[in-house]
């Protein structure tokens, strides 16, 4: 494998430049065009394929808002938005299993009755699971099981929906190619700089840059690496 080339010829302008190419870099690519109509939009991505990291390796879990009960904000957005992931991308979801959640007895920061009142505020369905899988748990260390309507999502078939619905919106994919930095032009834009594998490096530039690289928040160099996580 060639070593990556930095670029070498004038910068091309984009509407939207959208770093990193999972499930969060994917949609938003997207949606720039399908909603708010931008025409020409950049998705850069430093695999050889979109969704090949985090999005394809964590927990393919499609959150209803039982995993924040000490984060309502996150929780109630996670149950508000789980229909609208369910309609977008219908074919990725898989429901036919059964979904349950334990609450531990001991060295638990929410109680059972912490949980259920939780889940009533933030509108998520809930009911005591059956004798038949509650036994399934030592009641010596489980306070509560609890039956909740829940989904996983089958990461091939989203990353397939998702690749049609940008080869739809026409968003132009950069594989093989790692931003190195960000810099602030005298014109208010923003120029990316970008390593390519297997050709010469390119060089980015638009008003708006999003960057959904996860784990990659704090790595970019530049004079205008945009906001800092800790």
């Amino acid at each position: 494998m060639k070593a990556p080339s930095t670029p070498t010829s004038a910068p091309v302008i984009y509407d939207a430049v959208v770093i990193g190419g999972g499930f969060y870099g994917a949609a938003i690519a997207a949606y720039l065009v399908s909603q708010r109509k931008f025409s020409k939009v950049a998705l850069i991505e430093r695999s050889d394929a979109l969704m090949t990291r985090a999005s394809y390796n964590n927990q393919a879990r499609v959150h209803n808002g039982y995993h924040y009960p000490r984060s309502f904000t996150t929780a109630y957005r996670s149950r508000i938005n789980l229909p609208c992931f369910v309609r977008d991308y219908p074919e990725s979801v898989k429901s036919d299993f059964t979904k349950l959640y334990a609450l531990a007895r001991r060295n638990s920061k929410v109680t059972a009755n912490q949980f259920a009142l939780f889940c009533r505020q933030i509108g998520a369905k809930l009911q005591p699971a059956p004798a038949s899988l509650s036994k399934l748990f030592d009641p010596r260390l489980i306070e509560a099981v609890f039956l909740v309507e829940e989904y996983a999502f089958d990461a091939v078939k989203l990353k397939n929906l998702l690749h049609q619905k940008l080869l739809n919106a026409h968003v132009e994919l950069h594989l093989n190619t790692e931003v190195k930095r960000i810099s602030k032009t005298p014109q208010g834009l923003l120029n990316v700089e970008c390593a390519c594998t297997n050709k010469p490096g390119q060089l980015l530039s638009s008003r708006y840059v999003f960057n959904c690289s996860y784990s990659g928040l704090n790595q970019l160099a530049g004079d205008y690496p945009g906001t800092q996580t800790q």
